[in-house]
C-alpha cells in the first residue's frame, strides 16, 4: 500500500494592517483682530510722535540758547564799543546815580541829591524845557533831573568854560533842538559832564565826536516816554 500524503499546512495569513486615523495639524493661532491691529499701529504712531515732539522741543530749545547767548555777546560788545569810543580822549563814564522809588511813585516835593551832577532820582513833578542856561537862571536840579526821565541829554559845564568851547556847546544845543539842556554849575569835578538818565560822560573838556555819540545812543531813552522840546 502506498504511504498516505502529509497535507501541507497552510501559511497563516498575516494580521490585517491596523487601520489609524490620520492626525489632524494642530491648528495655527489665530492672527490680531483688524482692532488689535488698529491699536498696535496708534501705539506706534504715538511713540513717533512723542518722539518727534521731544526733538522738535530739544531742537527749540537749543535755538533759543544760541538765540539768547549771542544777543548777550552782541549786547556786550557792543557795550565794550560804545564805552572805548565814549573814553578815548579826555572822557569817562559812569552809572552813578540817586535811587529812586520807581517810575511813577518817584515825584517828591523836595529832591536831594547825593551825585553831582545828577543822573538820576527821586524828582520834581515838572520837567525843565530845553535850552542854554546861566547859573543864575538854571533850572533846579528836581527839573533837570525829570528831563533825563523825559530822555533829555542835559550837558553841564562849570562857570568859565573857554569861549570856543561855550561856543561848541551852543551851537551842540541848537543842532538838537529840542532835545538838550546846557546848564551852567559849579563845584563838580570835571568841567563838562553830559548826562542821561543813569548815564554820566565826564569830560576834561567839550569833546564833540564823544558828546554827539553819547546823544545818539541815550537821547528819548528815559524811563518816561513824552513829546519832548
Amino acid at each position: 500500500m502506498m504511504a498516505a500524503k502529509k497535507k501541507r499546512k497552510r501559511p497563516t495569513p498575516p494580521p490585517p494592517p491596523v487601520r489609524t486615523r490620520p492626525t489632524r495639524a494642530a491648528t495655527a493661532p489665530a492672527g490680531p483682530t483688524r482692532r488689535e491691529q488698529t491699536r498696535a499701529a496708534q501705539r506706534t504712531q504715538d511713540r513717533r510722535d512723542q518722539l518727534r515732539r521731544r526733538l522738535t522741543t530739544a531742537a527749540l530749545v537749543t535755538v533759543v540758547l544760541a538765540a539768547v547767548s549771542l544777543y548777550i555777546f552782541i549786547d556786550r560788545r557792543e557795550a565794550a564799543d560804545l564805552r572805548a569810543f565814549l573814553t578815548a580822549g579826555s572822557c569817562t563814564v559812569d552809572t552813578e546815580s540817586d535811587p529812586t522809588a520807581g517810575p511813577g511813585a518817584n515825584h517828591v516835593a523836595s529832591p536831594s541829591f547825593q551825585v553831582n551832577p545828577p543822573a538820576g532820582g527821586n524828582h520834581l513833578a515838572s520837567a525843565a524845557r530845553a535850552g542854554v542856561f546861566a547859573a543864575a537862571a538854571a533850572p533846579a536840579d528836581g527839573l533837570l533831573v525829570h528831563s533825563l526821565e523825559h530822555g533829555y541829554i542835559v550837558i553841564w559845564h562849570e562857570p568859565g568854560l573857554a569861549s570856543e568851547q561855550m561856543s561848541q556847546l551852543t551851537e551842540f544845543e541848537a543842532a538838537n533842538d529840542g532835545d538838550v539842556l546846557v546848564v551852567e554849575r559849579a563845584g563838580m569835578r570835571t568841567p563838562v559832564v553830559a548826562t542821561a538818565w543813569n548815564q554820566r560822560l565826564l569830560c576834561g573838556q567839550v569833546e564833540k565826536a564823544p558828546l554827539d555819540r553819547f546823544f545818539d545812543e541815550y537821547v528819548g531813552k528815559g524811563p518816561e516816554k513824552v513829546a519832548r522840546g
